[in-house]
């Protein structure tokens, strides 16, 4: 246990300062990720478990029975359930345009996070080219200071600017893979979505 923890503050101290906001940006990596991967999941199984409710949400709308329409919407599962709900809640809108906002809000809201990780992507590698330029500005202070006989001070500075530039490659190619996934994922459940609220306009029409 504390030789992993050893390497890290090693790593860190041989990384420089510039090391502290890439560890901060795996770690906000990290946490965004396991957010999103629950979030996601559970949604997409509730829209599973929740499709025979939702049916018979969409058949009440048909029905254009208000009260069993709230009944059903109290009973069903199915996230959708929550975006007409919200919709229904403004009835000073007209419907179509209340259900495209609630709809929006919904997507908007699966999309939290995605561009924090798009920013890391950016920003790791940047950090690290900062943490090489910081590196290199050091090894030739110390051979101004030192001379060329003793290469010893010397490998420090340069050891931090490799240190670094790797850090700052993995954090941006850690980032860089649930932000695509994310992007698959929530450009599948926005479909969903759509086809959610789009059965629910035809089943008001008709």
């Amino acid at each position: 246990m504390h030789e992993p923890l050893e390497f890290f503050v090693q790593l860190m101290n041989r990384g420089g300062p510039v090391m502290w906001p890439i560890a901060i940006c795996s770690l906000i990596t990290v946490i965004i990720t396991l957010r999103k991967l629950l979030q996601w999941t559970f949604l997409m199984l509730h829209i599973i478990a929740g499709a025979k409710t939702w049916t018979a949400v969409l058949k009440t709308l048909s029905s254009a029975d208000t009260e069993a329409t709230q009944k059903a919407i109290q009973q069903c599962h199915s996230p959708f359930a929550a975006i007409l709900s919200q919709a229904l809640a403004h009835p000073d809108l007209p419907f179509q345009e209340a259900l495209e906002d609630s709809a929006r809000q919904a997507v908007r809201k699966l999309a939290t996070g995605l561009g924090v990780l798009d920013t890391i992507v950016t920003l790791a590698p940047m950090l690290g080219i900062l943490g090489t330029v910081t590196g290199i500005i050091t090894s030739f202070n110390l051979m101004g200071a030192m001379g060329t006989d003793d290469p010893t001070g010397v490998a420090s500075g340069i050891a931090e600017a490799l240190i670094t530039t790797a850090a700052g490659l993995v954090v941006s190619i850690l980032a860089l893979i649930p932000l695509n996934a994310g992007r698959i994922w929530h450009k599948a459940l926005t479909q969903h979505i759509e086809r959610a609220m789009t059965a629910v306009e035809a089943a008001v029409k008709k």
